[in-house]
């Protein structure tokens, strides 16, 4: 047995621990879907031969009206009784019903009222126990099994229909019809004794309390339920568009044959052999195809092939009225949809929470079933025979409602995706922001009224976007708050709100705060058109505080406007008070005025005064200084500016300026980025400026730039350009370029899992070939399977943020969020969310590596090994040494150290050149170096 399971394992992609169970729910399903087909073609021939084909629509009706009442008493058990015990129950009732019915038939007592009973309660267990089936999937498997599993254990009902229909078409003529039914209800008896072996199987393989988790059945009312949710009616519209299209094929089916065919017994063998070898063409495709079709395309995808057959074949129908067409349609209709459209129909129904799931499932694969089906029956009534139309409007009405169905497939989709991120969302808490413009408005007021300063200053940066008139008048009540930053804020912002000028805004210039007064002063010179003379008195003032906020003031507007800068003299004005700049007298903050205004004067002559306070030991002057750099926008103080970086006082207020210089600025940044010496930290605020400089250039460095440092360092870098995706910019990268990028990430995150389980292995291993392993050779496997670890996090956070230049910020970052939770239900919807939303070339390229993630992975060395090829000790020890990252690279070297001299230079002669010569010097400089240099 052992090869044989080997061999089913391999074949079908199945764990061990896996194999059991799927046998069993695969023999579950053949016996159920088995004892359906012996008992269907025998009870539909004995339909068709005493009340005819055209009595159909009315079995139609009658089985949608019996499922209806079914249902919801069926809910009401379900909310009083536990599902296991509703599932045998349901297996023992239609064991003992199918029993007396074939008794019944067997000593022909038989009418036209027992007929249509038989007939509906065939209709009835089809739909009933198969949904019981399939809900009881749902609450073992999760997504990733059900995908893995779901056509190996189809396969069993398929194969159930073809021993079923072969059994009917066979054994008919010796046995008769009712032996046959009984046939049936013993299969069907046999089922809750396979149902207490799943059951127990399932609590091996999972924690019971998870597993009694998803079989809790919520109280809510089914309809309510499906209602509210947007998916469970996409989805009910899909599965009842289906139903009505297959019951429309069915009627054509069975209308063609049994003109053609009049004799019962040949009848019943004809729908047998029929029924049979469609199941034989849908085990193929399930054993042979589906589950790849399932895991290489989108779930619409593999939706989509049988309403587009249906629509080939019915077109072709309207032109040609031939049985072997039908006969063909119905294969697509009868193969199709056991097979692919199944699985890819219950997988749809995976992420639904359980206890809504428990609830709904049955009712939309019942009631929705039987309404299509009542509703295929009044088109046939109503439309065919009431109207008389001639039978191609069926035909017609089958292509109409495919492109109906295939509608709905694409909506139920988007729903699908929908439930899996919002699965993630409420699972890790994340934050979704609402662009809800009233509500925006309605929280700013009441933070402008009663919050923090900090919360009040957060809100009052969305003014720009949101210039509403309501936030007029706690706008101006602002302008009376405690908190000088926040007046200063106001008045930054307030021709957002406030068409009139603010008379209030001028007695600001009178304060101590040094902003606020240029704020003021700011301000006044927007409006300044209102009297000349009203903003002169200011740059004449006798007080040097109003006079040189003045000017600095006029300075920095006249760069927009240089009609101000003649009209108000301005070049005459900065000559005058530059003189004035060492005067004993002037206070800080107004020679800080004056030494920023010399930075709009357009002149090279003030440039020695801006040099000399660049290296003021006063912050303040300094900071005017740098100021007054950005507003000469001229390199000539770059590299004193890139100098001052390492400062964290100045360093916004150098970054502000640089950015001010653009590209003129990249050659002379990019040159102290690369240089040997320039550290992490420098080089993470050398990339923040690159891209606050914000322009593609500059972007098109900073992605250069990563390439060539720490995945710590590349981690920022990308992070920077996420924040410009999310703030609405288009990415800087092409689709091919952006491709190849993430493959070569992809590459190294692949060899850093290999590292870091090689590691694992290296540490459980106590022993060595010359002896014990030390205990400063443990410590350093520690506190490199720590760093290595912390790299993984860091590069699948890279390959994130690159997905993020091709897709929606906000996706990627909630599928990101998925995957790293400690939360095996978020990580597995994060990867179905990814399968949905991911074209097919990224999906081959990441999911493998997906899987490798480490926080999915089994303690259990030997089930990784299974997934990756591990490395030996010297590669392993060559791949450490290869790793971008400063903290793993001194660590690797000193582990190298430890080893055995003829190991280190095998090594070393396989690392490139010029890196083997660094890490000797290292080695040779350490006390305890042991490496000879050739």
């Amino acid at each position: 047995m052992k090869p044989l399971n080997q061999l089913i394992s391999n074949l079908f992609d199945i764990k061990k621990k896996e194999l059991s169970i799927a046998l069993w729910m695969q023999l579950y399903l053949f016996l159920i879907i088995g004892a359906l087909l012996v008992v269907k073609p025998t009870i539909n021939a004995l339909f068709l031969s005493t009340a005819g084909a055209d009595s159909l629509s009315i079995a139609f009706i009658l089985t949608a009206i019996i499922a209806v009442v079914i249902s919801f008493s069926y809910h009401k058990l379900l909310e009083r009784f536990n599902l296991r015990y509703i599932i045998r129950s349901t297996l023992w009732f239609f064991s003992i019903a199918f029993f007396a019915i074939g008794l019944l038939v067997m000593f022909d007592v038989t009418n036209l009222i027992l007929v249509y009973t038989f007939y509906l309660f065939v209709g009835i267990y089809a739909l009933l126990v198969t949904s019981q089936f399939w809900v009881l999937a749902n609450v073992i498997f999760n997504i990733r099994e059900a995908k893995r599993l779901f056509g190996f254990i189809g396969a069993g009902g398929i194969a159930g229909g073809i021993a079923g229909g072969y059994v009917t078409s066979i054994l008919v003529p010796f046995l008769g019809n009712g032996a046959l039914i009984i046939v049936a209800s013993l299969m069907i008896a046999s089922c809750p004794y396979i149902y207490h072996k799943i059951k127990s199987h399932s609590y091996k393989g999972k924690m019971k309390l998870e597993v009694k988790k998803r079989e809790v059945v919520s109280k809510e009312s089914s309809i309510k339920l499906i209602i509210n949710s947007r998916h469970l009616t996409h989805l009910a519209g899909v599965i009842g568009i289906g139903v009505l299209v297959a019951k429309l094929v069915d009627y054509e089916f069975s209308y063609l044959a049994s003109q053609q065919i009049q004799d019962p017994m040949e009848l019943a063998s004809f729908f047998g052999f029929w029924f049979s070898t469609f199941n034989i063409i849908s085990l193929i495709l399930q054993l042979l195809i589906t589950k790849r079709l399932l895991e290489n395309f989108n779930i619409e995808t593999n939706l989509f092939f049988l309403p587009a057959a249906v629509i080939a074949c019915a077109l072709l129908l309207f032109v040609m009225p031939e049985l072997w067409l039908v006969i063909i349609l119905k294969g697509f209709d009868g193969s199709l949809k056991q097979s692919l459209h199944k699985s890819a129909l219950e997988l749809l129904a995976i992420p639904i929470p359980s206890d809504v799931k428990n609830k709904t499932k049955t009712f939309i694969d019942v009631v929705v079933d039987s309404i299509a089906t009542g509703l295929a029956g009044l088109v046939i009534i109503f439309v065919v025979k009431g109207l008389n139309l001639p039978n191609y409007i069926i035909t017609v009405s089958i292509a109409i409602l495919s492109i109906i169905w295939i509608y709905l497939i694409f909506k139920v989709k988007d729903s699908y995706l929908s439930i899996f991120k919002q699965s993630i969302v409420k699972r890790e808490k994340l934050r979704r922001e609402k662009n809800n413009m009233g509500t925006l408005i309605s929280n700013m007021k009441i933070i402008f009224e009663n919050g923090g300063a900090e919360d009040v200053l957060a809100m009052l940066q969305k003014l720009p976007e949101i210039s509403h008139k309501s936030l007029k008048e706690p706008i101006l009540k602002l302008l009376n708050h405690n908190d000088k930053r926040v007046v200063t804020a106001v008045i930054n912002n307030l021709d957002y709100v406030v068409v009139e000028p603010v008379a209030q805004v001028q007695d600001f210039i009178y304060t101590n705060d040094s902003e606020l007064i240029n704020a003021a002063m700011n301000y006044l010179l927007s409006h300044e058109h209102i009297s000349y003379q009203f903003y002169e008195n200011y740059l004449d003032d006798e007080d040097d505080k109003i006079a040189t906020a003045a000017l600095l003031s006029l300075a920095a507007v006249s760069q927009e406007n240089p009609l101000l800068a003649e009209k108000y003299n301005l070049k005459l004005r900065i000559q005058i008070f530059s003189s004035e700049i060492g005067d004993s007298n002037m206070q800080i903050a107004e020679l800080a005025r004056l030494i920023e205004t010399l930075g709009y004067a357009s002149t090279t002559n003030y440039y020695s005064i801006i040099e000399n306070y660049l290296k003021h030991d006063n912050k303040n002057l300094r900071i005017a200084a740098i100021k007054a750099v950005g507003h000469t926008r001229d390199t000539y103080f770059l590299m004193s500016l890139i100098e001052g970086l390492r400062d964290d006082v100045l360093n916004d207020s150098i970054t502000d300026s640089i950015q001010k210089m653009g590209n003129k600025s990249l050659k002379t940044l990019e040159q102290v980025y690369l240089k040997q010496k320039t550290g992490n930290r420098y080089k993470i605020s050398l990339l923040h400026l690159l891209y606050q400089i914000e322009t593609r250039k500059s972007h098109r460095l900073l992605i250069h730039l990563a390439k060539q440092s720490d995945i710590s360092v590349k981690k920022i870098a990308f992070e920077l350009l996420f924040k410009s995706r999310k703030a609405g910019r288009k990415s800087i990268l092409k689709k091919k370029e952006l491709i190849k990028l993430i493959d070569k990430e992809s590459a190294k995150y692949k060899e850093l899992v290999r590292v870091y389980w090689s590691l694992k292995i290296s540490q459980r291993s106590d022993k060595r070939t010359n002896g014990v392993i030390s205990l400063l050779e443990k410590n350093l496997i520690e506190q490199l399977i720590t760093s290595v670890d912390h790299c993984i996090s860091n590069q699948l956070e890279i390959i994130f943020n690159l997905l993020s230049q091709r897709y929606n910020p906000e996706d990627v970052y909630v599928a990101y969020k998925g995957m790293i939770s400690k939360e095996t239900v978020s990580r597995l919807h994060s990867m179905e969310y990814l399968n949905g939303i991911l074209s097919r070339d990224l999906k081959n390229m990441l999911f493998p590596l997906f899987e490798l993630e480490s926080h999915t992975l089994s303690n259990e060395t030997f089930e990784f090994q299974e997934r990756i090829e591990l490395y030996d000790r010297s590669k392993m020890l060559e791949k450490l040494l290869l790793i971008q990252e400063s903290k793993v690279h001194s660590a690797s070297i000193n582990l190298l150290n430890l080893q055995h001299e003829k190991l280190i230079d095998t090594i070393l002669s396989h690392l490139p050149t010029s890196k083997s010569l660094k890490i000797k010097k290292t080695l040779l400089s350490s006390k305890n170096g042991k490496v000879k240099i050739a």
